[in-house]
């Protein structure tokens, strides 16, 4: 973690406030942000305006209401241009999704979380799942995150396995600490993890890490399924295809390498 200090708290509060609207799945009240951000209402409501002012949240006037603005989605398709893993592994991601016909996520580590960096899906699905751009999913309980814990050090994997607490999402949900370094453990002897309705009560997920030597970044990516939907055949299916392209991105980033 840095040792730099914030320059004012005024930023720190403002991203509080977009992190908790990125999450949500519609628009939230000035009340529930403020109680769920722990800023004073006060507080929140300048840091809205100004936010609203520069088109980071718009404000709906009938509800009374906000959600993030339009000004965010300029920012992030100039990010993700710049973002050189995003733009190198789509084609085999998007090869997969077409394959498997199911949602298809890349995530990367960053503090403790899988953030969702990449996703494609159907228009309509027979499944609402919570993954998005910018999402964050904690590492214990999806699929993504189990394979970067399995291809964690041991010392790494028991750091972050002591030091997290195990609250459960759904009643799948693991909260026993050795049961999860069983499931981890079983994840990197297949070269996989499963997340089976752990994180979200009708998502079936199977996810594997991307091997890259060349960046200090972790990547995972995983293939989301409703439950309705498994069967022993599907999912025989779903790894035999995350397996393959696993393969392909790895053998492209070695590739792709100065000689």
């Amino acid at each position: 973690m840095s040792d730099k200090k914030p320059y004012g708290t005024v930023l720190i509060k403002a991203v509080q406030i977009l992190d908790y609207l990125s999450q949500q799945p519609e628009s939230k009240s000035l009340t529930d942000i403020s109680e769920m951000t722990e800023i004073t209402l006060s507080t929140a409501h300048k840091v809205l305006d100004t936010l609203e002012l520069i088109g980071f949240v718009t404000r709906h006037e009938t509800k009374k209401t906000y959600s993030l603005g339009p000004r965010l989605i300029q920012i992030a398709n100039a990010s993700f241009i710049q973002f050189d893993f995003v733009r190198d592994t789509y084609p085999a991601l998007k090869h997969l999704f077409e394959r498997v016909d199911a949602t298809v996520n890349l995530g990367m580590l960053q503090d403790n979380e899988m953030l969702y960096v990449n996703k494609f899906s159907k228009r309509s699905s027979t499944y609402d799942s919570m993954s998005r751009i910018g999402f964050t999913q904690d590492l214990y309980c999806s699929a993504m995150g189990k394979s970067i814990l399995a291809n964690m050090s041991e010392e790494e994997r028991e750091m972050y396995i002591e030091s997290i607490e195990l609250i459960p999402k759904t009643e799948l949900t693991i909260i026993d600490k050795e049961v999860l370094r069983d499931e981890v453990e079983r994840a990197k002897k297949l070269g996989y993890a499963i997340d089976n309705r752990e994180a979200e009560d009708k998502v079936y997920c199977v996810g594997t890490v991307i091997n890259n030597k060349f960046t200090d970044a972790s990547y995972a990516f995983s293939i989301s399924i409703s439950y309705d939907d498994y069967s022993k055949e599907y999912h025989d299916k779903l790894i035999d295809e995350i397996m393959r392209t696993k393969a392909v991105i790895e053998y492209q980033i070695y590739e792709s390498q100065p000689k």
